[in-house]
């Protein structure tokens, strides 16, 4: 299967599926891919003064990159499902891409989106603009706007709940395809850290009649941990949560290191998103496998997405693809290994202590 246009292969699988009924691969934080120790910083990182900076940076930057790949090239690999965090650099009144560090330009990856759907008019593509960092109203609706320049008579209504004599909820793909409407646009409805940043949500609807809500209308559920198992055990539960007719749902297959997990970092591995999502990403074949069977997988978005799980995501969709709900055989598996070298050790131990036995007397 072609994955650059993988949703117009599976036409007739999809054709009467809501959009929250197709499984959709995702990337994580999908504009750090441009981020080195080098990128401008921003007041999210800390600021310990200028002879301890370049440190934190060296340390930092692995930690904000979470693609390896432009976001023009995480399309056509299939990912269609893009989560943006959107800063505004007042030095140059210009809207950035932001991890930590400042990322791509806003505009260039909007336009890169835009070339891809125009010429690729079986995809479907939705954007997230789930962080929006150091705006007020008037500057989100700048943002917003661009949108519209970007994609004329492209972006998709906000879905309503149905009535007797009107259906409502999550569009199928025939409908977004038949439409033209194939672009999602969702945006947060939070400012983000920074003193008297705000606006209203609701007043901006009013303008931007496509503008979805990422709290409302893309259910997705942080786990928040840095440990397999936990992360594991978060995503059961939340899948298995009831799911409102107006939302898409999206599975965060990421692990979140914590303070402490990035400053021992400096001592031994992981020491980056990198390391992460190698440790991580072997798991998620047998994860999603049993999701998709117990659970209605849709979004997912994923660390280091690479083309091997993109393609098992898509043939998810097929209906005799054979899922496996076999228990994933890594899960347990480290606490195994530090069993068995803990006793190991403890065997070398002892036996440097050990008394070696008397030679019989002849």
């Amino acid at each position: 299967m072609d994955l650059e246009c993988w949703m117009g292969c599976l036409q007739d699988t999809i054709q009467d599926k809501k959009l929250s009924e197709i499984v959709i691969p995702g990337s994580h934080d999908s504009g750090s891919y441009c981020i080195t120790n080098h990128s401008k910083r921003t007041y999210l990182l800390p600021d310990l003064g200028s002879c301890l900076n370049p440190i934190v940076d060296i340390v930092g930057a692995p930690w904000s990159k979470t693609q390896p790949n432009s976001i023009s090239v995480q399309l056509r690999m299939g990912v269609r499902y893009i989560d943006l965090r959107v800063f505004l650099d007042t030095d140059t009144d210009e809207f950035v891409l932001v991890h930590g560090f400042e990322a791509a330009a806003f505009k260039y990856e909007i336009k890169a989106i835009a070339e891809f759907v125009l010429s690729h008019p079986t995809e479907v593509v939705i954007i997230d603009v789930n962080h929006i960092y150091q705006c007020q109203e008037d500057d989100v609706a700048r943002m917003l706007t661009m949108f519209e320049e970007e994609f004329p008579d492209m972006l998709c209504p906000v879905p309503r709940y149905g009535t007797n004599s009107a259906p409502g909820g999550i569009p199928t793909y025939g409908e977004l395809i038949e439409s033209g409407k194939r672009v999602i646009v969702a945006a947060s409805e939070r400012p983000e850290h920074f003193l008297n940043s705000s606006w209203n949500h609701a007043h901006l609807r009013d303008t931007f009649p496509w503008l979805w809500s990422s709290e409302n209308n893309l259910v997705s559920p942080w786990g928040n941990t840095f440990h397999v198992d936990k992360l594991y055990t978060f995503l059961k539960e939340t899948m298995a949560l009831p799911r409102s007719p107006v939302s898409l749902h999206v599975c965060q297959a990421i692990l979140t290191a914590q303070d402490f997990d990035t400053v021992a970092g400096i001592l031994r591995p992981p020491s980056s998103v990198k390391q992460t999502a190698k440790k991580l990403n072997p798991h998620l074949p047998a994860w999603y496998k049993e999701f998709k069977t117990s659970y209605h997988l849709n979004v997912t978005i994923v660390d280091y997405i690479d083309t091997d799980l993109i393609n098992l995501l898509v043939n998810l969709n097929l209906p005799d693809y054979p899922p496996s709900s076999d228990a994933d055989p890594l899960i347990g598996r480290g606490r195994e290994i530090k069993r068995k070298k803990k006793t190991a050790w403890i065997s070398k131990l002892m036996n440097l202590f050990k008394i070696p036995d008397k030679k019989p007397v002849h």
